[in-house]
C-alpha cells in the first residue's frame, strides 16, 4: 500500500497520524509551488482589463492559482478576476477556507529579494509568504491530503481565494453577489493560531487642512510624504523644506535625534531645498507596537523645528494628537475591554502637496467602542488646529462565540496536532472571516512568534509551515468529515 492510498475513513476516531504522513510527503511540492507564487508581485494596481480589476500582476497570480488548483483535481471557477474558488466534493453543507492572493507593496529594508522566494536558514522569504499566499498553498495541499487519504466527508470543502483583501475586500462582496451559494462555516488562515473568534471593528479617518500659503514662513514645508497603505505602519517619511540657516537647522536636528532617539537624515538638493527623511520600522496597523512610525517621527521633528508655513498648524496638530502613539491616547479615543483588548490607531498615510494636508488613520476598535463617540472625540481634538475630520469608511466588529462547534472543532485540531492547549482570542487585524457566516481566523502564526506580515524580510519557517499544513488537514477532516 502506498502512502497516498492509505484509507483513514470509516473509523469512529480518525487515524490522524496517517493523515499527517500524507501531508508531510508533500513538503517538496509545497515549497516548489510557493517559490513560483512568490515570484509574482501581486500588488493591487488599476484595472487593466475586464477580467483584471486589480491590474496585470494580480490577474497573473489568479491565473496561476486557477491552473495549479485545477491540476490538483479540484473544481475551479474564476469570478471575473475578483476571486476564484477551488472545491472538493459535495455535501450537506460547505466548509469554507478563505485566503487572498494580493499582497502589500514590498516596502524598504529587505535583505532578501521580496519577489524571489529565496530559502535560507530553514525559512522561505518573500512578500506574501505568510500574508497570504503561503496559507492558500497549504490549504490546497491539506485538501488534497484529505482527499487522497480517503476521508469520508459529510460536507464539501471550498477554498476561496480573493484578490482585494489588502485594500477593501471588494472581492468578497463581488464573490458573495455572484456565487451560487456561500459556505456555511469555515476559517481564514490569515492571522494566528489557535483560534481568533473576535476581530475588532475598523474606522478610517482623515485629519485634514487646507494650506494658508508659505509666504513669510521661516522654514516652509513644500511637501510631505509617508506611507502607501493605511494598514501599514510607515517605515519611511520625508518632508521637503526651505532652510535659511543651515547651521541652526543642523544643530536642531542633532538635538532632536539625541533627545527623541529618532533616525533622521537630511540632504540639500540642487534647487536649495532640504529633504528631511525619518526612518522607522514597518508593521501591521493592528499591532503598531511592533513598528516605529516614521510619519509620526517626522511630524514631531518638524514641530520641534518650528517648520510648516501654511501647514504649520496641521503639523503641530497631528504631532500633538497622534505623534508616535499607537492607541489613540491624545486623540481621546483610547478604550479597551477584557474580551477584545485595546483600540489601536495607526497614522498610515501622510500627504502634503503645498495646498492640502492629509493624515489618514487606521483605527481598530474593541467590542465596547462606539463609532459616533470616537468620531466626535477626533473632531474635538483637532479643532484647536483648524483641522477637519472626514470619515472614509468603517465596519463593525466580528464575533463568533467561543462555544460554537466551529471554534471547538478548530481548537481540537490545533491541540491534537501540537500537543498544546488551544483557546480563542481577539485581534485587531481584519480578515475575510468577517465576510462570511460562522467564520473565524485560524493560523498561520504560532503563539509567541514574531508577526512578519507587512514587514521587511517577511518569511515562514519551513518546519512550522508543515505543522500548519497538518493542522489544516486535521481541521478539514474534523469538521467536514464523517464521524460515525
Amino acid at each position: 500500500m502506498t502512502l497516498n492510498s492509505m484509507d483513514i475513513s470509516g473509523e469512529k476516531d480518525m487515524n490522524y497520524e496517517l493523515l499527517d504522513k500524507i501531508v508531510d510527503s508533500k513538503k517538496d511540492a509545497i515549497i516548489e509551488m510557493m517559490t513560483r507564487w512568490l515570484k509574482i508581485p501581486s500588488v493591487q494596481a488599476p484595472r487593466s482589463a475586464d477580467n483584471a480589476p486589480f491590474g496585470v500582476e494580480v490577474r497573473k497570480m489568479l491565473d496561476l492559482a486557477l491552473k495549479d488548483a485545477g491540476e490538483m483535481g479540484f473544481d475551479v471557477k474564476d469570478f471575473d478576476g475578483y476571486a476564484m474558488h477551488a472545491q472538493m466534493g459535495k455535501g450537506e453543507e460547505t466548509m469554507g477556507i478563505l485566503c487572498h492572493l494580493d499582497v502589500v507593496p514590498a516596502g524598504d529594508g529587505w535583505t532578501h529579494d521580496p519577489w524571489g522566494g529565496e530559502i535560507a536558514d530553514g525559512r522561505i522569504f518573500g512578500r506574501g509568504v505568510v500574508d497570504d499566499k503561503g496559507a492558500a498553498i497549504l490549504a490546497l495541499f491539506a485538501m488534497q491530503a484529505v482527499k487522497e487519504a480517503g476521508v469520508e466527508m459529510k460536507d464539501a470543502v471550498r477554498l476561496i481565494l480573493g484578490c482585494d483583501e489588502e485594500t477593501g475586500m471588494s472581492d468578497m462582496r463581488y464573490y458573495a453577489a455572484h456565487a451560487e451559494s456561500l459556505p456555511n462555516y469555515g476559517f481564514s488562515p490569515d492571522a494566528e493560531f489557535p483560534v481568533i473568534n473576535i476581530e475588532k471593528g475598523g474606522l478610517s479617518l482623515t485629519l485634514g487642512k487646507v494650506s494658508a500659503g508659505e509666504e513669510g514662513a521661516e522654514m516652509p514645508v513644500y511637501g510631505l510624504y509617508a506611507g502607501e497603505r493605511q494598514n501599514v505602519v510607515p517605515g519611511e517619511a520625508w518632508a521637503l523644506l526651505g532652510v535659511k540657516d543651515r547651521n541652526d537647522f543642523e544643530a536642531k536636528i542633532e538635538k532632536i535625534k539625541a533627545e527623541k532617539d529618532f533616525d533622521l537624515k537630511y540632504v540639500y538638493e540642487e534647487d536649495g531645498a532640504c529633504r528631511l527623511t525619518a526612518y522607522g520600522q514597518q508593521a501591521h496597523a493592528s499591532m503598531p507596537e511592533l513598528g516605529k512610525n516614521a510619519a509620526g517621527m517626522l511630524l514631531i521633528a518638524l514641530r520641534e523645528l518650528g517648520a510648516g508655513g501654511g501647514c504649520k498648524e496641521a503639523i503641530e496638530g497631528v504631532a500633538n494628537v497622534i505623534g508616535i502613539e499607537g492607541h489613540g491616547q491624545s486623540l481621546g479615543i483610547a478604550i479597551e475591554d477584557e474580551e477584545s483588548g485595546k483600540l489601536t490607531c495607526n497614522l498610515g498615510i501622510l500627504r502634503y502637496d503645498g495646498k492640502t494636508f492629509a493624515a489618514m488613520l487606521d483605527i481598530r476598535y474593541p467590542l465596547c467602542a462606539n463609532e459616533t463617540t470616537m468620531c466626535g472625540q477626533a473632531v474635538e481634538a483637532v479643532a484647536p488646529y483648524g483641522m477637519y475630520v472626514i470619515k472614509r469608511g468603517s465596519h463593525g466588529p466580528h464575533h463568533v462565540s467561543k462555544d460554537h462547534k466551529l471554534v471547538k472543532g478548530l481548537i481540537k485540531a490545533y491541540s491534537d496536532a501540537t500537543g498544546k492547549p488551544g483557546y480563542a482570542f481577539a485581534i485587531g487585524g481584519g480578515t475575510y472571516s468577517r465576510c462570511m457566516p460562522n467564520t473565524v481566523a485560524f493560523g498561520l502564526n504560532f503563539p509567541g512568534d514574531p508577526d512578519p506580515c507587512h514587514m521587511a524580510d517577511e518569511s515562514l519557517d519551513i518546519e512550522k509551515m508543515m505543522l500548519s499544513a497538518r493542522i489544516m488537514a486535521r481541521a478539514i477532516a474534523e469538521l467536514a468529515g464523517k464521524h460515525e
